[in-house]
């Protein structure tokens, strides 16, 4: 899958008014049937590959390569990137501490998405085709700030996904009632696992 068609993708189900998911994977290796239970279920626009601990290369690459024969966009979490990763991606995951970063992956042709959980990440989150703001909902110890910090958020950038404590189609209801163009979640995909 081209960049281009991973972006034209995601555009074309938010022009059909479409609240879009986003599923961040956990700490956990998926198969392929767990994939294909999840797209089935949940129809993720994006699919984040992130993994906060050192993983082979080839492990990441099977992944990919699943997402895009299940006709999903893969996204890889900046943390995971390795050399030649764009050719296998249709974008990058940026945390908060990256976002300076966005430009040089937005030359590449890159779908950019950028963590924040603040305003001023926010701000400096502009260079993101899309962003994360978290956590909304209470979330492993962590107090959500809750959906009416999304009318603050999307005076700064208009492609957000709520995050946190997204585990249910309540949270999910919630959050379409806000500025917000979808919700990302690990645990709300897991149901279906």
């Amino acid at each position: 899958m081209s960049t281009f068609t991973g972006l034209l993708r995601v555009k074309k189900r938010l022009s059909n008014g479409e609240f879009l998911p986003y599923f961040i994977t956990g700490e956990r290796h998926y198969s392929f049937e767990e994939l294909q239970r999840i797209f089935v279920n949940s129809n993720p626009a994006l699919l984040c590959f992130r993994r906060l601990t050192l993983i082979p290369e080839r492990e990441i690459l099977q992944f990919l390569e699943w997402v895009t024969q299940l006709g999903g966009v893969p996204i890889l979490h900046y943390r995971n990137w390795f050399k030649g990763a764009e050719k296998w991606v249709a974008g990058v995951h940026l945390s908060s501490s990256q976002l300076d970063l966005a430009p040089q992956f937005r030359e590449k042709g890159l779908i950019v998405i950028g963590s924040t959980h603040s305003i001023e990440e926010v701000k400096r989150g502009k260079g993101c085709h899309f962003i994360t703001f978290s956590p909304i909902f209470d979330s492993k110890g962590r107090k959500g700030l809750g959906v009416g910090v999304l009318d603050e958020v999307a005076k700064y950038h208009s492609g957000i996904f709520g995050l946190g404590g997204v585990t249910g189609e309540q949270e999910v209801e919630l959050l379409k009632k806000s500025p917000a163009i979808g919700f990302a979640s690990i645990r709300y995909f897991h149901r279906y696992l």
